[in-house]
């Protein structure tokens, strides 16, 4: 069973799930494998990434391999070993960055899946594509993004610019139609199971409850051990401030280099703090985004889910408790440097930015 998300539809929360339930999945005759990943399988979308995409993946450790030839091949060698060793019959593997891989990649993979059980059954979780847009720009700003959520999102369509962030985010990932036709082309799974992410939608009203049963899997989700769903959501006060020390990261390195190496100190203290609406895009413009991928949606739910009505997603878009203004009071910045406890040396240069970037705002 292969789990490939999409990104950004409860898969953190399940591979937790699934994660702390290895050993009662066990007894089902379930391996959750620990080779690709202790939670998230992410060793599995890299083994079947050329070198040049490998590069480019920041989780990838070069200094750990002595080639990435290396890395596939003791990859490969590990998993058989696990899953020979487990002797059980069923092989559970979800990873999220499997969902947008090129062919070849997706090719690879044929390869692998063939050598590991008899049939496949695929799964993957569908969102409405104005909130994955909004959802995915507040954890892109998580990892290193510069502007604003309506600049990259204008430049979403079928060939956006490959610098961007929305580069990931173009007709390969809402395109869900073609992308859902390309993995049955190349993997050809005996079963591909598609699920909405919609609550109203899940099982009992439980995603994990929902996921079993996408997955086959006969138990219920009450009878394992339960897991908070991880959900590390900001709001557009966060999201702004958090932008301002990425501007700050690439335009000021040595006031920079006294802030955490990375984000996510930051993220997990503005997370436990947040209060306000969260960030959205102006009404005119998401109504513009979904229209692109109608017919798509459409064809996905007459074709694959053989639904009459056309109606892929019946949840309207989150609109309670957001906001389109995507600006940070200067008067707010004290706020924020005495919550993260950020050291002296960016003080200034943080308040500089923060007053520079609402005058941008007019």
């Amino acid at each position: 069973m292969l789990h490939i998300g999409s990104g950004k539809t409860g898969t953190s929360s399940i591979q937790h799930f699934l994660q702390s339930n290895r050993a009662g999945l066990a007894e089902l005759g379930y391996l959750y494998p620990r080779t690709p990943g202790r939670t998230r399988h992410a060793h599995l979308s890299m083994s079947v990434q050329d070198d040049k995409a490998l590069d480019r993946i920041p989780s990838w450790d070069p200094t750990r391999w002595s080639s990435p030839a290396k890395f596939r091949k003791t990859f490969r060698r590990r998993l058989f070993d696990e899953i020979n060793a487990s002797g059980l019959s069923h092989v559970l593997l979800s990873d999220e960055a499997l969902y947008g891989s090129p062919d070849a990649a997706l090719r690879r993979l044929r390869k692998l899946t063939d050598r590991i059980g008899r049939s496949l059954r695929l799964v993957v979780y569908l969102r409405r594509q104005d909130d994955h847009l909004v959802s995915r720009y507040q954890q892109v700003v998580k990892v290193g993004e510069t502007r604003r959520l309506a600049e990259p999102a204008r430049q979403v369509d079928s060939a956006p610019p490959p610098e961007s962030w929305a580069s990931r985010q173009g007709s390969n990932t809402y395109d869900y139609y073609a992308r859902l036709r390309t993995w049955e082309r190349l993997l050809e799974p005996d079963e591909l199971v598609v699920r909405r992410f919609e609550s109203v939608r899940f099982v009992e009203g439980s995603l994990y409850q929902d996921f079993l049963e996408a997955a086959g899997i006969d138990v219920r989700a009450g009878d394992l051990k339960q897991v908070e769903t991880v959900n590390e959501s900001l709001d557009a006060e966060s999201v702004e401030f958090l932008r301002l020390v990425n501007i700050l990261r690439h335009e000021q390195p040595v006031a920079a280099s006294a802030l955490p190496p990375r984000n996510r100190p930051l993220v997990v203290r503005l997370a436990s703090a947040c209060t306000g609406p969260t960030l959205t895009m102006p009404r005119a413009l998401l109504d513009e985004f979904m229209g692109r991928w109608e017919e798509s949606n459409r064809r996905v739910a007459v074709e694959i889910l053989g639904e009459d009505d056309g109606e892929l997603f019946h949840t309207p878009r989150k609109t309670r408790n957001t906001t389109a203004d995507q600006v940070l009071d200067p008067g707010r910045v004290a706020h924020f440097l005495a919550l993260l406890e950020l050291p002296e040396q960016v003080h200034a240069p943080l308040r500089e930015l923060a007053e520079r970037e609402a005058r941008s705002c007019g």
